[in-house]
């Protein structure tokens, strides 16, 4: 595979420095998050996770390599194929998927295994990106009923495992990207009330499932069942608060072992706060603001609709994935379990980031006609 150095050069590196220095932040935090201290010292599960988060970081950056190698375009001519596998996975893991928290979401033995919707988030991007590229007017019945069905066919078979967090990122990004394709107010209203009619609905036919359910009473009612239903959130916020401006440091506070669960993936951010303080969640919000802000410029510059659409789909997502899960660990949100982009523990997460953001600099590289 020949490539033009000249394309190189129209790389943000400042993209490439900010995402390796939050997945470094977070491997340090996952280590900090599962840190057990027992009479012959530190627990294996430090080593363990972290050894496990650095493996599926040197993957994901040899994998996101190859995506820079080739066009974004030659990518998305591929769209049907991509969107094709990311169904079949979808539909595999509900026959022969393992489960794990409350949902049968993986594939594959013992802790190696991969998550299929994370990944058929970016060919659901990538095939949206593809079909409004092609559409004059997406409003019009047609398109819209086409990209309706693209969109539900994924959303339904994850619900079916459940995961209704992973549908709620799946909701917003598209939505996202049809506001962005021009689509027609009226829709996003009408939609609006459908949805709010859907969660009473749903709430009133008890669809959801009981810890659903309680999740979003802890939201309304922080103080309920303190020791209980609402454990995760009450300590989240104390481990915050606890930070204060510099942090309780690597191995100190209240969040070292398993005194808050999920705090490697869903509270990494309550980890991550309280180790360093105020002062380091500033820095993260900093970094994750310089992707995101850079990510817009070379939307703006991108020289086709498709690359604009993928890229704007991708920042939906990054965006709405750090809003929800620093707003749940601080009470702003419901308790889901969305991770942390580039933070939170997990290879199928990470690597879906990593690949983002790799195609984001693929359309940045190629956004200018080389001259020879």
């Amino acid at each position: 595979m020949i490539i033009n150095k000249k394309l190189f050069k129209n790389i943000d590196y400042s993209i490439i420095f900010s995402m390796i220095c939050i997945t470094v932040l977070g491997i340090i935090t996952i280590g900090s998050a599962t840190l057990a201290i027992t009479s012959d010292g530190i627990s294996m599960s430090v080593l363990k996770t972290t050894v496990f988060q650095i493996v599926y970081f040197i993957v994901s950056l040899i994998i996101g390599f190859f995506i820079l190698m080739v066009d974004y375009n030659t990518i998305g001519s591929y769209y049907k194929i991509l969107y094709a596998g990311s169904i079949f996975l979808l539909i595999v893991v509900l026959a022969v998927g393992s489960v794990r928290n409350n949902a049968k979401s993986w594939l594959g033995i013992g802790p190696f295994g991969i998550q299929p919707s994370e990944f058929a988030k970016i060919t659901t991007i990538i095939t949206l990106s593809k079909l409004m590229e092609d559409m004059d007017n997406i409003n019009k019945p047609k398109n819209l009923i086409k990209l309706i069905i693209v969109s539900i066919i994924p959303m339904g078979l994850i619900q079916l495992q459940p995961d209704t967090g992973t549908n709620l990122i799946f909701f917003v990004t598209i939505i996202g990207m049809l506001f962005m394709a021009g689509l027609d107010l009226k829709f996003i209203y009408g939609g609006a009330i459908a949805a709010i009619i859907s969660v009473v609905g749903i709430w009133k036919l008890n669809i959801l499932k009981p810890y659903q359910k309680d999740r979003i009473l802890v939201f309304f009612r922080p103080e309920m069942d303190k020791l209980g239903k609402g454990y995760n959130a009450l300590l989240a916020k104390t481990a915050i608060a606890s930070g204060k401006f510099f942090g309780t440091g690597w191995a100190g506070g209240l969040t070292n072992g398993k005194f808050i669960p999920e705090s490697h993936t869903d509270f990494i951010f309550c980890v991550f706060a309280e180790k360093w303080g105020f002062l380091g969640a500033m820095l993260l919000f900093a970094l994750y603001l310089n992707i995101i802000y850079k990510s817009i410029r070379i939307a703006n510059t991108s020289k086709d609709k498709f690359g604009f659409y993928m890229i704007m789909g991708i920042i939906t997502m990054f965006l709405f994935q750090i809003l929800q899960n620093i707003g749940m660990d601080i009470g702003l949100m419901p308790i889901t379990g969305i991770t942390l982009p580039l933070v939170s523990y997990g290879g199928s997460s990470l690597l879906t980031s990593i690949i983002s953001i790799a195609l984001i600099l693929n359309v940045g590289m190629r956004r200018q006609k080389i001259n020879f």
